[in-house]
């Protein structure tokens, strides 16, 4: 199966991209560079699968997605309703340097350490949702940033988790992978046909 780059638009005048959406929640693999929210509204178990990793969540969950993270979703037919917003990764880093080493954990309810703040950044990921589904106005986008960057603020002070140093041979795997994907996603891409450019197993590319 296809691995596709999904090329992400922002929308007008604001540094993600935003989406609102009710019913299927089958999403096939792919990976973008900048760092993905998610929120599921309404619905129960939707499977959600990253770098091989399968995760469930329900109504009131909100999860992040690391950049260039491969992920996929899926669930049962039924009532469903989520949203999420992909970060512009150049305004991001430019905007704030330090996110450019994150390494956020934030995989719904169950993962929480901290309560207050999760109950914080999901509220202002709700109030982003309310905002962008109204019609779109200067003030309105300026109440959309404030809640925006309180949420970068939140992401930064209680779900960033410090990676483990890498050995060099580690690090470079990494970037190679990274740019070998990055060069080649227009073309039929798999996670067997990677594995198998590199001569690692799947096992070893999920990670």
């Amino acid at each position: 199966m296809a691995i596709k780059h999904e090329e992400v638009q922002n929308d007008p005048r604001l540094p993600f991209y935003f989406y609102h959406r009710l019913g299927n929640v089958k999403v096939a693999e792919h990976w973008h560079q900048g760092i993905e929210i998610n929120c599921l509204v309404k619905g129960r178990d939707l499977r959600f699968a990253v770098n091989g990793h399968t995760f469930h969540f329900n109504s009131g969950d909100v999860w992040v997605v690391n950049r260039n993270l491969i992920h996929s979703s899926s669930g049962e037919k039924g009532d469903w309703e989520y949203f999420g917003l992909i970060i512009d990764d150049d305004f991001l880093v430019s905007e704030f340097p330090p996110s450019k080493n994150w390494n956020l954990n934030l995989l719904g309810q169950k993962s929480i350490a901290d309560p207050e703040a999760y109950a914080c950044l999901v509220g202002e990921v709700k109030k982003i949702d309310e905002l962008m589904l109204r019609p779109f106005t200067e003030v309105g986008r300026l109440k959309i940033l404030s809640h925006f960057f309180n949420v970068i603020v939140l992401l930064d002070q209680f779900f960033n988790e410090e990676e483990k140093g890498e050995s060099p041979l580690e690090t470079g795997l990494v970037n190679e992978v990274i740019t070998f994907i990055q060069d080649n996603f227009a073309r039929d891409l798999s996670a067997e046909s990677i594995s198998r450019h590199f001569h690692i197993s799947q096992m070893t590319l999920n990670k």
